[in-house]
């Protein structure tokens, strides 16, 4: 009702203008032409020209420009007849002159008006299609100038931090919404930036009023600067939901990783209780020595104390074995530390002996002295050394022709990292499938789930490296993975 209303007036107001516009222009040309004056009355056409601006377009106004010197040609001839006489023929030139140059003048305005409108309809599009990119995208943008604490805020930035729209925040009134852990990381990541002009890259929790977190990242570079001040230009994205689906994904795979070394540790139990019956039979052994060393005419101490010796060796053996099957098989978090790769090989070729020895395998694990020790879990890395065992195990299952070897090889790489190799001299695998060995899901073994591998690659890249296959079909397959050494960066 109130647009409709707004029309309406707008039109009165424009045929009101049109009509003022007429009148006056016939007014000057009755002046001009009845007139006794020694004055250039058709100047007045100017205002006529200047009033229809704003009403007319481009065409119109130069049809109302041709007009206007026709009128005043018209006024002359009217007055004086069509010989030039006196000043009055020099009047009417600059009439004429005036009524030109006003209209070039009209039409300029009318372009560089027209123009403008034309910009300010694509600036205001602009506007419209970058605040629907920013509130799909979950991105605002923003603006800040240092050492002072303004800032501009886009309105999808506002939302993010759920400011109302006519609040101008402030850098303290940001972080205050800021996590309190995470507060003073931010106010001397700011600071760094603001004493070195320099890119700024955050990540951060807000709390909202309700006691809500949200988790954002903060990107901004600067743009101009002076000596004294710096203005920084950025993007502010909220990432809530991708790093809660990057938390669930990681409780997936680390749940799938506990189901995949409880399987394992399954298919390795004769591995596993000949390795602890080996201690407890010769604890048995050493205890019935001992007691046949106590049952004589005289005691034998000193064998009878060896024996005991012996016995609590045995039964430490038996005892570590136990904890290694708890430390696979249990479930918790990752603990990164300092490890000994070459001892977790050993332990690892203890725990898949009887595994070996039943399909007719010669394992064989070769140490240098140089390899580093690395950051990392040891249980993870244990799955992804016994995996890699048991596949070239069951690679093997079936060779036939020569001898069944795995070549276990732990070495300094050429970066001073740690170098790992499992290498079987089984039937290889087909070039076309290494690139997607390690992809979930994909198997070459008829009643695999194509977790293995992609597991061992999720482990190792989490520990900062990298795991790749090479092989010649016929010739086996080799299994390579390196590791940075401790103190090196851990992604």
């Amino acid at each position: 009702m109130m647009s409709a209303v707004t029309d309406h007036a707008g039109r009165l107001t424009q045929t009101t203008k049109r009509a003022a516009a007429i009148s006056t222009t016939l007014l000057i040309f009755l002046m001009d032409s009845l007139s006794t004056l020694d004055i250039a009355i058709a100047v007045l056409y100017v205002a006529v020209i200047l009033i229809s601006v704003d009403m007319f377009s481009r065409k119109g106004v130069l049809c109302i420009a041709l007009g206007c010197c026709g009128l005043t040609v018209l006024a002359y001839v009217l007055s004086h007849g069509l010989k030039c006489i006196d000043d009055s023929c020099g009047r009417c030139l600059i009439s004429l002159s005036a009524i030109a140059v006003t209209a070039y003048l009209a039409l300029k305005h009318s372009t560089a008006k027209s123009n403008l409108e034309q910009q300010l309809l694509l600036l205001n599009r602009s506007e419209a299609f970058l605040a629907g990119a920013q509130s799909l995208s979950l991105t605002g943008s923003f603006g800040f100038l240092m050492p002072c604490t303004e800032m501009y805020w886009s309105t999808e930035a506002k939302r993010i931090f759920e400011f109302e729209e006519v609040q101008k925040p402030t850098v303290d009134e940001m972080v205050k919404l800021i996590h309190t852990d995470d507060q003073a990381r931010v106010r001397t990541a700011i600071h760094q930036v603001s004493s070195a002009h320099a890119p700024l890259e955050l990540e951060f929790r807000v709390v909202m009023a309700d006691g809500r977190l949200k988790t954002l990242r903060m990107l901004a570079s600067p743009i101009a600067e002076t000596h004294n001040t710096c203005e920084f230009m950025g993007a502010l994205m909220d990432v809530t939901a991708a790093r809660t689906a990057e938390e669930a994904l990681q409780r997936s795979q680390s749940e799938l990783a506990h189901i995949t070394r409880v399987t394992t540790l399954g298919e390795l139990a004769a591995s596993i209780a000949h390795e602890v019956n080996q201690p407890l039979a010769a604890v048995i052994t050493n205890a019935e020595s001992g007691l046949r060393w106590l049952n004589r005419n005289e005691p034998d101490v000193v064998e009878v104390r060896s024996a005991i010796e012996r016995i609590i060796a045995q039964a430490n053996r038996a005892s570590e074995v136990v904890k290694r099957v708890r430390a696979i098989s249990r479930k918790a978090v990752p603990e990164h530390g300092k490890v000994d790769v070459c001892e977790v090989v050993k332990e690892t070729a203890q725990l898949v002996e009887r595994e070996v020895k039943r399909n007719r395998i010669t394992l064989r694990c070769y140490m240098d002295e140089r390899a580093p020790l690395i950051n990392g879990d040891r249980v993870q890395l244990q799955q992804v050394i016994i995996n890699l065992i048991i596949n070239a195990i069951q690679a093997m299952s079936h060779h036939v022709g020569g001898p069944r070897e795995v070549l276990i090889l732990v070495k300094r790489s050429d970066a001073d990292d740690l170098g790992v190799t499992v290498r079987d001299n089984g039937p290889g695998i087909l070039e076309k499938n290494i690139p997607n060995l390690f992809d979930p899901f994909f198997t070459t073994k008829p009643k695999g789930v194509g977790m293995g591998l992609a597991i061992c690659r999720s482990i190792i890249e989490a520990h900062g490296g990298r795991i790749w296959a090479s092989s010649e079909p016929g010739q086996g397959a080799s299994f390579n993975f390196s590791l940075p050494r401790y103190g090196g960066p851990l992604i």
